[in-house]
């Protein structure tokens, strides 16, 4: 089945939202459970003076059907519609630029223009930014 949850309490199984993570952050003990996308866009996540957080951090995937999701951390239990709605909508607001291309199956997007085969991350020595305006990159320019 498709579920979404939070973090809880690494000791005390606490949910995130109610109590700071003393003892570290873990995820609930679902059976079966498999993670298969996150709500990134959404980060960092703010927290109250103590630690505790002010809105859970969403982490959706599956688990076996017969697991038991009402323990502390299950957020909703989704049907496969509501589960994709939610996944491309996650997508969306991950997009960088509105001509870039999307890959839905690796929650990724990519420059309609391949970068410069001398820019930095291609192993070369230029660097390089998106220019949305000319739907290109351009060599970035030093701050003065």
């Amino acid at each position: 089945m498709y579920i979404c949850i939070t973090e809880v309490d690494a000791v005390t199984k606490i949910v995130c939202t109610a109590e700071p993570q003393r003892t570290g952050p873990s995820m609930p003990a679902i059976k079966g459970w498999t993670h298969i996308w996150h709500d990134s866009s959404t980060w960092p996540v703010s927290t109250a003076p103590d630690g505790t957080y002010l809105r859970a951090p969403k982490y959706y995937g599956t688990c076996d059907d017969d697991a038991d999701t009402t323990i502390a951390g299950v957020l909703q239990v989704l049907t496969e519609a509501e589960f994709n709605a939610a996944k491309d909508a996650e997508h969306l607001a991950r997009r960088p630029y509105p001509s870039w291309i999307g890959y839905p199956d690796t929650m990724t997007w990519s420059a309609p223009v391949p970068r410069p085969v001398d820019a930095i991350m291609n192993g070369g020595n230029v660097r390089y930014q998106w220019d949305e305006a000319t739907v290109n990159w351009i060599v970035q320019t030093p701050a003065v």
